[in-house]
């Protein structure tokens, strides 16, 4: 009784084995995340990624902070600075501070020499890479990719601009450019 069970068991296995594999659940559009203040633009947003908004106070700078997880350990953060907003440090990239670019002119002239022009659905940006630095008891440095984009239409006229960088470069200036190109949307 036991070998017959056994055998039946094992027959029903490799007969299981032998099926077609079930079809994958079928893939979902990306979704398009709208962003309203203090500029206005749409997100649109791959499988296992996420937009998470930063809330800060009222005149606080930058006006817009928010946090893009691309999955994978891979992110950008967005921001929007007032032209009120001080930009005193932009030369000393570093231990938390990444840099305040109201305008593309807020680029130190070493980074805006190598930068390129990419064009994107809010207007042309340009796209640099900046050195930055972490250190506690010991230093790490990292290449951070940066974009300064110029809005076409900014729905408030005290933030003319959209940052978009890659903190501790987690991802590389190709990828930052075709995400500026193919997620950024109007």
């Amino acid at each position: 009784m036991f070998r017959r069970s056994l055998a039946v068991v094992v027959l029903a296995l490799l007969a299981g084995g032998c099926q077609q594999p079930a079809d994958p659940a079928p893939v979902t559009p990306p979704t398009v995340a709208p962003v309203s203040s203090p500029v206005a633009f749409n997100l649109k947003l791959g499988a296992g990624q996420r937009l998470t908004m930063r809330s800060e106070a009222p005149g606080a700078c930058p006006g817009l902070d928010a946090w893009v997880d691309l999955g994978g350990r891979r992110s950008v953060r967005l921001a929007a600075y007032a032209t009120t907003c001080s930009t005193d440090g932009n030369g000393r990239i570093g231990n938390g501070r990444h840099g305040v670019y109201r305008s593309a002119a807020d680029v130190p002239a070493d980074r805006r020499a190598t930068a390129i022009t990419v064009q994107t659905a809010l207007g042309a940006g340009i796209v640099f890479s900046q050195q930055y630095y972490e250190c506690t008891n010991s230093c790490s440095n990292y290449t951070e990719p940066v974009a300064v984009i110029a809005l076409d239409h900014p729905a408030d006229p005290a933030f003319p601009t959209l940052i978009v960088i890659s903190e501790k470069g987690t991802i590389d200036l190709d990828h930052m450019t075709a995400l500026l190109r193919e997620q950024l949307l109007a």
